[in-house]
This record gives structure tokens, sequence and C-alpha cells, in this order.
């Protein structure tokens, strides 16, 4: 299953600043969910429609994942398919999958 493309932004760069910009991706990916926790199905949200703290949430998650191809791109990487299969294999061998 997958859960989407993500289009790279131009011309960046393999630094110390691209590599902080997950971190502080992640950080606000934390503290939106620390307004979300009890929420994820709250009457307020259905299949149409999603409550402002969770729509916060992933608009967070949206960026963190946006910061981590962007730095992959910065890495020269166009294709994370067998990183992300290593990954699954090791997920499942510690039983989360």
């Amino acid at each position: 299953m997958g859960i989407g493309d993500v289009e790279t932004f131009p011309n960046v760069q393999a630094d110390k600043a691209q590599a902080l910009k997950v971190l502080e991706e992640a950080a606000e990916v934390f503290g939106a969910c620390q307004n979300v926790v009890g929420c994820f199905r709250c009457d307020a949200c259905d299949a149409r429609s999603i409550c402002s703290p969770r729509r916060s949430l992933l608009d967070e998650c949206a960026d963190v994942i946006q910061a981590t191809c962007n730095l992959l791109a910065a890495l020269g990487v166009d294709d994370f398919t067998h990183e992300m299969e290593r990954c699954r294999l090791r997920n499942a061998e510690r039983g989360r999958m």
C-alpha cells in the first residue's frame, strides 16, 4: 500500500540546514499530535471532513515527509524503493507488521 507521490523542491542542498529541516518538521508533528490525542475519530471527523487539530497534524506530517524527500533528492536519491523494502523487512522482523 502506498500513500502518495512527493514532488521535491528544485535546487535542494545536502547540507546541515536541510537535515535540520527534517528535525524541525518532526518536532512540529509531535506538537500537533499533542492537540489530537483522543481526537483521532471524534464525531467531528468523518470521511469527508476533518477537524482542525487533526488537519494540522496531517499538514505537519506532510511537511516532515516533504523535508525528508527534499533531503533525499539533495543526496542524489531518485529511487528509494530498496531502502523502504529494507525498512519493511526490519519492521516485520520486529513484529510490527
